[in-house]
């Protein structure tokens, strides 16, 4: 029986010199950095050299906007958004460079150029994959505004980014188009690719025939190269306002040779030959990008592959179980993911037929349940299985891993890509800890972020002067260099002194077969400091779960507490102290992240009640006991 190679050894092999992940060590901003030597150098570079190969397939099936009814009430509006099937439009690669080389042609009309910041601001559709190639043709910065914030805190985004050209979808030109025209407001231009009402429109732009032939040969742009500006996106936090986190373009564009480290890993540790690089022949797949292009995994994971490989995307408006399995069957999708609650969603759903399969399964960007590879497999035998693990601050990848190596540790989120260090720390000293201990993680390599965009004290309190990024996340690596992500450095519950970690209850609770999502959080104990208390939802497809939705909450939690004992899951001192039914599935960001800030007001809320109630006598301390 042949001996599985090392990822040492993979690495080795894959790195080496003449292959596409082929790493050369270069000195960047005074620091010696291993990169990507065959990287392509430029967003710009890349986007015409791929739009222009698979120009003649099927690139997009996008949502078109909702013809919006006159004079109706906000419920009417929400019944017809749900009842009127979501009128789509279909459009190659090539009319979408078409397209993109029209709008730059324009921007640089304007005075748009190099490092000119574009914010683009909607949901997924052609007219923002339009408004971020056409950015890049003229080697500007796109800008990512999170299009789902209020209006207060999209004016503040737009203010401390200070963009050149604003360019928005139909609902958000509604939110923000008449706050324009307020005398002080000194916001920038702004333009909608849509019909509207509410600001002028870019339709013009796409529909009329111009010489594009200075934006092909690259006019002016000879000084954009791998270390010029490229990209900012607002980190995902889920509280208070976000960070915005300029990279540049070696930076962003590293994670596209990054993901195909964890499948030619998965494939070295198997025997198997490195998957090639796509051609033009090879037969075209469908994905199903179920998650916002504003956040980092949905533009430079799920879009930069599709661009790669030559893909067919099917664009959700905003996500539903629902509208996601209609999608699934009508356009043949192939390969979903994006975030853990997107393939948790889908997996569980009844209304997913049972023949249904995929060729690809892949997530990131939320820490899954170390469940869920073996599900996902059992449900799917044939589909391949990738996770990852990344920041915005990181432009997505920094660790990666797939096939038997997730299998046999679906507690890992795999070693890190060969152009990334690691270092576990003392959260206090900041002193190295010996392999296996746990500690905070400080990660290392030229896909760490530039810097926060106007604050300087953050970026300074996030990376050290030799160029480490604290992630804020606590984990430990083991003796091959798999890396196992434990909890944020904020979320550990302390009770009586012992360190527990939200993701250790978590899964826990997962592995119970009526359980669907799990929120550990820290309630306050005036003796131990810190009881540990958990919010679940149920599975609407579990056996048991129709009987236990109509039961009161307090036999739920009776019974999760003793399966969680009965079935010895969890040390003494883990066992929470309360479990909340959320009634539905918890409550996230965009991104996918369970928001537990919500959810700790809520749990505390009822601990606080729960401790109010006068607890009752024993009725044995009142009567005395009956002589036999």
């Amino acid at each position: 029986m042949a001996i599985k190679p090392s990822i040492e050894e993979c690495d080795r092999i894959m790195t080496s010199p003449g292959s596409i992940l082929e790493i050369e060590t270069r000195l960047i901003n005074g620091r010696k950095v291993r990169t990507w030597k065959h990287l392509p150098p430029t967003f710009r570079q890349f986007l015409l050299h791929t739009l222009h190969n698979y120009s003649e397939r099927q690139f997009l099936s996008s949502p078109l906007p909702i013809p919006k009814p006159a004079r109706v009430s906000a419920r009417d509006k929400a019944k017809i958004s749900v009842e009127v099937e979501d009128p789509r439009e279909n459009v190659t690669f090539g009319q979408v460079l078409e397209m993109s080389l029209r709008l730059a042609t324009w921007m640089r009309k304007i005075g748009l150029g190099i490092g000119s910041k574009v914010m683009i601001g909607g949901r997924n559709c052609t007219g923002f994959i339009v408004s971020f190639i056409a950015t890049h043709l003229i080697g500007g910065v796109t800008v990512f505004l999170n299009a789902w914030l209020p209006r207060e805190q999209l004016v503040w985004s737009i203010r401390m980014t200070n963009p050149d050209l604003i360019l928005l979808d139909e609902e958000r030109a509604e939110i923000l188009g008449p706050y324009r025209h307020v005398r002080d407001s000194k916001l920038p231009e702004m333009y909608c690719w849509s019909e509207t009402s509410y600001l002028p429109t870019l339709l013009d732009v796409f529909n009329t025939p111009v010489d594009v032939s200075s934006i092909l040969r690259g006019d002016g742009l000879e000084e954009l190269g791998p270390e010029s500006d490229a990209v900012i996106f607002f980190s995902s936090g889920t509280s208070g306002f976000p960070k915005a986190v300029l990279s540049t373009q070696r930076m962003a564009l590293s994670n596209l040779w990054s993901g195909m480290v964890a499948p030619a890993r998965a494939a070295l540790r198997a025997g198997l030959p490195q998957p090639p690089l796509p051609k033009t022949t090879d037969p075209q797949r469908t994905l199903l990008l179920a998650i916002p292009l504003f956040h980092v995994t949905g533009c430079l994971s799920w879009l930069m592959r599709a661009f790669f490989a030559g893909s067919r995307m099917v664009l959700m408006r905003r996500w539903s179980t629902e509208e996601a399995i209609r999608l699934i069957i009508k356009e043949n999708v192939k390969v979903i993911g994006g975030v853990p609650a997107v393939v948790s969603s889908i997996i569980q759903s009844p209304l997913l037929p049972k023949a249904q399969t995929f060729d690809t399964v892949f997530y990131g960007g939320a820490p899954p349940s170390s469940h869920m590879p073996k599900e996902v497999k059992t449900k799917w035998p044939k589909a391949g299985l990738v996770q990852g693990y990344g920041l915005t601050e990181t432009n997505a990848y920094v660790c990666s891993v797939a096939g038997m190596d997730y299998l046999g540790r679906p507690d890992s989120t795999g070693p890190p890509v060969p152009i990334c260090d690691l270092k576990i720390v003392d959260p206090e000293t900041k002193k190295p800890l010996p392999t296996g201990q746990t500690g905070l993680l400080l990660v290392n390599g030229p896909q760490v972020m530039k810097c926060y965009l106007g604050d300087e004290e953050a970026t300074q309190k996030a990376i050290d002067a030799e160029g480490w990024l604290d992630t804020g996340d606590i984990g430990y690596v083991d003796e091959e260099g798999f890396l196992y992500i434990k909890d944020r450095l904020k979320d550990i519950i302390i009770r009586g002194g012992e360190n527990i970690t939200s993701s250790e209850v978590e899964n826990a609770l997962y592995s119970l077969s009526y359980i669907s999502e799990v929120a550990a959080l820290p309630l306050p104990h005036d003796r131990l400091g810190e009881v540990v208390g958990v919010v679940v939802s149920l599975r609407p497809s579990s056996s048991n779960s129709s009987n236990l939705i109509n039961e009161k909450r307090s036999i739920i939690e009776k019974k999760v507490i003793n399966d969680l004992k009965y079935k010895d899951l969890l040390p003494k001192y883990s066992i929470p102290e309360l479990v909340y039914t959320h009634n539905g599935p918890l409550p996230k960001n965009v991104n996918g992240k369970i928001l537990k800030k919500d959810l700790k007001v809520l749990i505390t809320k009822e601990w606080e009640r729960r401790k109010a109630i006068p607890k009752l006598l024993n009725i044995s301390e009142i009567i005395p006991k009956a002589k036999l």
